[in-house]
């Protein structure tokens, strides 16, 4: 069965292109065949990771996001045995949730053999109740035909609802019992650390992958030690999440 992944959030700049970007690069390093798209009609970031190939949709319309130019892109699914990693940008959210729901294209990928996850980036700081917001609108929006993936991005600070973890939500519970969640993914606070923040910009505003950075010269040996640390930590969280 191949996988769809799907980086839905409402709120920009937290970090969805960054989880597309460790998906894709996660995918691959398991032996996956992995097909790339973003339909972000305003900030396009992950087509600007030339190893990762990536097709921009292009959904948009004098700025509004027309749903049926979503049709290609579902058919491109149906007809290929690769998994498919797909950024949605934030203008695109509540376009995409409704016309995945009105359209039962859970439904139909399913019957075509695809297994659907919907990543779902929550942050701490200015906007924690944004990303939960956009959370509790995935959860109302989606059934059993597809699964949750959290990711919690530290980076702003911890995320956590009155002093506790989003697990300890009713919301997540709920959806947890009802098997709606298929893992957690922490990306882990390391802004304390300036030389871990450093080359983390670096790769980021250089648009590279790990592998990239590996076979680079312009990146020193602990430069690229740290790296290797930090989507090998994102690797092992992705390693427990269920991906049946």
């Amino acid at each position: 069965m191949n996988n769809v992944h799907m980086i839905l959030q409402g709120k920009g700049g937290v970090g969805k292109s960054l989880v597309s970007v460790m998906t894709a690069q996660y995918l691959k390093s398991i032996g996956s065949k992995v097909v790339c798209a973003d339909t972000d009609p305003v900030n396009a970031t992950f087509t600007q990771y030339k190893s990762l190939d990536v097709t921009h949709i292009d959904i948009a319309k004098d700025g509004t996001v027309i749903q049926s130019r979503f049709d290609p892109l579902m058919e491109a699914i149906i007809g290929d045995d690769s998994d498919f990693v797909i950024d949605n940008g934030a203008a695109t959210f509540l376009p995409l949730t409704k016309y995945l729901v009105d359209n039962d294209i859970y439904q139909i990928l399913e019957a075509a053999g695809k297994k659907v996850f919907i990543h779902s980036v929550l942050t701490g700081g200015q906007a924690k109740s944004d990303t939960y917001n956009g959370f509790c609108e995935l959860i109302s929006k989606t059934n059993g035909n597809a699964k949750i993936v959290v990711w919690e991005n530290e980076f702003w600070g911890p995320v956590e609802y009155d002093g506790h973890s989003i697990a300890a939500t009713k919301l997540f519970k709920d959806a947890d019992r009802a098997g709606r969640i298929a893992g957690r993914v922490k990306i882990a606070d390391r802004s304390s650390n300036d030389a871990f923040v450093e080359a983390v910009s670096a790769m980021t505003s250089a648009h590279l992958t790990i592998d990239d950075v590996k076979a680079s010269s312009e990146f020193g040996f602990l430069v690229k030690n740290r790296l290797s640390k930090v989507v090998g930590d994102i690797f092992s969280e992705l390693n427990k999440v269920d991906w049946q």
